[in-house]
């Protein structure tokens, strides 16, 4: 049976052709990520982990501590604002994750051009891409997985080197200090690409543990020491103990986030199709096709270790990891999984190099023999095919990852703060509301005049109270502050701080806390709020971050304009003509609209509440998830059980549990209530 080899990697001290192409491996995507890379702070974890660098602060669970203080040094960088530095921070680290994965390519037996060419295939692929343009934990996380991975296949080879062998347990503990779940889930494929070397690491076992334990244990005791320092970002406040410690770094407090009680094996096999979808086209067709050809060259080959490393590492980062998260299935969740698999793409693109360098030693073989087999006419069609499979990646994803004009979040911020009076206090809700505002509060130095607390007692420094208590103890410590400071008191959202028993008034964007009364009061969104609104309404963002973000604002104007239409006033009614007009080309707003007079209107109602829910049914579009859907339907449901007509309602309540079956739907209690009633 034909065996198929690959040339063994040989380093030439002082080449410096190799140099060079190490250098173009690295300085390639760091040039396309430098260009396209936003210049102010954006949405995901962006502003959470900039305030976290800009302070030392401590990010959320599991803490990240080596990547704040990574990114703390870059904003020391001079000439160029806090955001820039951390997003390109992020830059570099991809920049040197391609350069791994080129090393990697090379121990494997590939040429220079193939290694380069999965190096930049891998840099310029739309998930790389996007996570190395933002202030994020990925890029670390690939450069730490593929730097030990090249260790690795360096030590198997050399096992007597003992330095290679303790630097890789250096950079598996530092690597448990940043993203440590997607590290855990890729060790088996770690440990199988190690088992050759099996004798000589356990005859080293003492000393390489001496190497692992403070790499890992370093960056969390320093971080446990912030955390009792009160910087700017202290997600759960000090930790006062191991079990405190365990609770952060074992994301204990993220559980009721990672599993949804509505999601079934349906939407992981949806995730894993569109994980499928996606290794076929990240890396471009050709790409794919030729990593199909090597990762069968490595099975038919038998190279066991090679083959069974890098699939281990793949399946732990894409199906164990989909088995386990448990999300539901749409627009959202897959734009908080995708920067999960970025590992995987760089698997592929280690079997691409190996079918990419099969195809042309079969390619040299077969060329005529009045050619001579030139060895520069094989380089020159290897060179052509990678620049033409980069090209094709960077021209694909060009347009989604080209954020240098990006202002969606600083829009956001300018608007929210221009509404807000002097020496008001301002209470966030979430982290997508809560890390941009306070990025240009904190890092900024933006209205420094402003308090921002948050209502859950996350994120910032600065609470009222402990985050553990219970809900009726936060409501009780809120109402205290409310009646002691003077200082005008405003909310974005959160239902805690519209059940203290204050009036509200309502803002547009942001609601203020009327201490005189328990009424509901509007006061006309002025100019630029309304200007905002056209805004979100009139541009689709490229970014899924910034689309789900956009539908929650306009969702929150439409309960404005719906309260504003519900008060009847023909003088407020004709000031807000423009912007209901608006409201009704959207589905976010229309939903709204209709369920704020669903909720508060009488009969005379119905026929409005109707007829935008019918506007809003051909407006619905792919960011539309199984909670939202589920919502609407409950919506039509209760209007025609407002309107007597049991049977139509029971049936939309059953469309809706069935297609969101978690017990916060509307829908399940009220197929109760309707069984309960005689």
């Amino acid at each position: 049976m034909m065996r198929f080899t690959l040339p063994v990697p040989r380093r030439v001290p002082g080449d410096l052709t190799g140099t060079l192409a190490f250098a173009a491996a690295v300085v390639g995507p760091l040039v396309l990520y430098v260009v396209t890379l936003p210049r102010t702070v954006v949405l995901e974890d962006d502003g959470l982990f900039l305030m976290a660098g800009a302070s030392l602060g401590v990010a959320h669970p599991p803490g990240y501590p080596l990547h704040t203080l990574i990114c703390h040094l870059f904003l020391q960088l001079p000439g160029a604002s806090p955001a820039f530095l951390g997003h390109l921070s992020s830059a570099v680290l991809g920049a040197f994750a391609c350069g791994a994965v080129y090393i990697c390519a090379r121990l494997l037996g590939a040429s220079m051009v193939p290694a380069l060419t999965a190096a930049w295939l891998f840099g310029a692929s739309e998930h790389v891409w996007s996570q190395a343009i933002i202030t994020e934990v990925y890029t670390l996380n690939a450069l730490l997985f593929f730097a030990l991975h090249a260790l690795l296949l360096h030590g198997v080879r050399h096992p007597d080197r003992d330095g290679i062998w303790f630097t890789a347990v250096v950079v598996y503990g530092l690597s448990l200090a940043n993203h440590w779940p997607l590290m855990v889930l890729a060790t088996p494929g770690l440990a199988v690409a190690a088992f050759p070397a099996w004798r000589m690491i356990v005859r080293q076992w003492p000393r390489l543990l001496a190497g692992f334990l403070p790499s890992v244990a370093l960056p969390y005791a320093w971080m446990v020491w912030r955390s009792h320092q009160n910087p700017l970002l202290n997600f759960y406040g000090p930790i006062d103990s191991l079990q405190e410690l365990w609770f952060y770094i074992s994301r204990s407090g993220y559980s009721h986030v990672d599993t949804s009680p509505s999601a079934g094996w349906s939407d992981r096999l949806q995730f894993l199709q569109w994980l499928g979808h996606e290794v076929v086209w990240q890396l471009t067709l050709p790409g794919f096709v030729l990593a199909v050809v090597g990762l069968w060259i490595l099975l038919h080959r038998r190279e066991w270790v090679m083959a069974g490393s890098g699939l281990l590492a793949f399946l732990g980062n894409s199906v164990a990891l989909v088995v386990l998260l448990g999300f539901d299935f749409d627009f959202y969740n897959t734009a908080i999984f995708r920067p999960y698999v970025l590992v995987c793409y760089g698997l592929v693109v280690l079997w691409l190099t190996i079918g990419f360098q099969f195809v042309l030693d079969r390619l040299s073989i077969r060329l005529p023999v009045a050619l001579g087999r030139p060895a520069w006419l094989k380089s020159c069609v290897a060179a052509l095919a990678g620049a033409g499979m980069a090209v094709l990646s960077v021209q694909a994803h060009w347009q989604p990852n080209d954020r240098a004009g990006s202002n969606f979040t600083q829009r956001y911020a300018e608007t929210i703060f221009d509404l807000l009076p002097q020496d008001a206090v301002l209470f966030t809700h979430g982290d997508t509301d809560s890390s941009p505002l306070g990025y240009y509060r904190f890092v900024e130095n933006h209205r420094s005049d402003l308090t921002l607390l948050n209502t859950q007692a996350l994120v910032f420094g600065n609470r009222l109270y402990d985050w553990r208590l219970p809900e009726e103890r936060k409501r009780e410590v809120l109402q205290e502050f409310v009646n002691k400071t003077e200082r005008p008191v405003f909310f974005t959202s959160g239902e805690i701080m519209s059940e203290l028993g204050f009036g509200v008034r309502y803002h547009g964007f942001v609601k203020e806390i009327v201490r005189t009364g328990t009424r509901v009061e509007l006061a006309l969104i002025p100019p630029q709020g309304e200007r905002y609104f056209e805004e979100l309404l009139s541009r689709t963002p490229n970014d899924r971050w910034e689309r789900s973000r956009s539908n929650k604002l306009i969702y929150s104007l439409g309960k404005y304009l719906g309260l504003a239409v519900l008060s009847g006033d023909a003088t407020f009614l004709k000031r807000l003509q423009h912007a209901l007009a608006l409201a009704e080309q959207n589905f976010y707003s229309l939903m709204s609209m209709a369920e704020t007079l669903l909720e508060h209107g009488e009969a005379s109602h119905y026929a409005q509440i109707e007829a935008w829910l019918e506007q809003a049914k051909p407006l619905q579009d792919e960011t539309l998830g199984k909670e939202r859907l589920a919502r609407f339907l409950y919506l039509q449901g209760f209007l025609r059980h407002r309107r007597g007509e049991t049977e139509e309602a029971r049936a939309l309540f059953k469309e809706s549990r069935a297609i969101y079956p978690h017990p916060e739907n509307a829908s399940i209690n009220a197929l109760r209530q309707l069984t309960a009633a005689p």
